[in-house]
């Protein structure tokens, strides 16, 4: 047994640098560990695609239609409407040809071809204008049926742009949409919106799906059971180091004491 001079005279050697940078070394082990294992999964749930589904192109149909009838409405709007119909006219007249452009390149591009002619319903409307007084008489008409048509478009945009796998068609969308809710904005400025002759929106009230299983296969659920021993096992590990070096630490703070007593005889 060491005597009281022994223990007085007793160091506490602090851990060497080698001993220190250890435990540092094995985290940085288990970081390494971790990433490799992510990276070797491969994301196939979050990859892009290029392909042009039916959806995509009744997208590019939508904008391509809606600026061939809209673009001579609005200059029908600067030679028949009030001042404030002219300024929406031509606002709406420049966004569509900006528009058209972009349409035409989009669809050489994705190879998806698109008409060159209004529908029916927009010829009829095209000559509804065209009959109509200037004056008020036109900024109504003008006003409503514009307003209506951006209506359902705005709603298949935002549907499009949810929901398509192409990434060129899903820009297109948000600028496309972007363009429509200005016009919608513009067209409610001129105060001619007649809001009880637009349809009633339609909220679908049904509940939403439940979940999917993940349908994870073997290889990926043999990761994610290595990523959770390892990461486990390292958390484990660095949590009894830091342990252990706060009780080294103590020990070296602690001062030598040596316990005197009385002989007995």
């Amino acid at each position: 047994m060491l005597s009281a001079s022994e223990l007085a005279g007793l160091e506490f050697d602090p851990p060497s640098s080698l001993d220190r940078s250890r435990p540092a070394v094995r985290i940085l082990f288990v970081l390494v560990a971790v990433l490799t294992l992510l990276a070797a999964v491969s994301p196939t749930s979050i990859a892009q695609t290029t392909a042009v589904s039916d959806t995509d192109a009744v997208l590019l149909t939508k904008v391509r239609q809606a600026g061939l009838w809209e673009m001579p409405s609005g200059m029908m709007a600067m030679q028949k409407g009030s001042p404030k119909v002219q300024a929406v006219g031509f606002a709406i007249m420049m966004d569509h040809g900006r528009l058209d452009v972009a349409t035409r390149a989009l669809s050489q591009k994705l190879n998806s071809p698109v008409p060159d002619q209004p529908s029916d319903e927009q010829r009829g409307w095209l000559l509804e204008e065209m009959n109509a007084p200037p004056g008020a008489s036109f900024d109504a008409v003008f006003a409503n049926r514009l307003r209506a048509a951006h209506g359902q478009v705005f709603a298949i945009l935002a549907q499009l742009r949810a929901g398509t796998r192409n990434d060129d068609v899903r820009a297109f969308a948000t600028v496309g949409n972007q363009a429509v809710l200005r016009h919608m904005t513009m067209l409610e400025s001129t105060g001619m919106v007649d809001y009880s002759a637009l349809p009633a929106p339609a909220v679908s009230t049904t509940a939403a799906p439940v979940g999917q299983p993940l349908g994870l296969d073997p290889s990926q659920i043999a990761v994610v059971a290595a990523l959770f021993l390892l990461v486990g096992g390292g958390l484990f590990y660095v949590l009894r180091q830091i342990k252990g070096n706060r009780g080294r630490a103590r020990a070296t703070r602690r001062p030598a004491t040596v316990r005197t007593g009385g002989s007995h005889g």
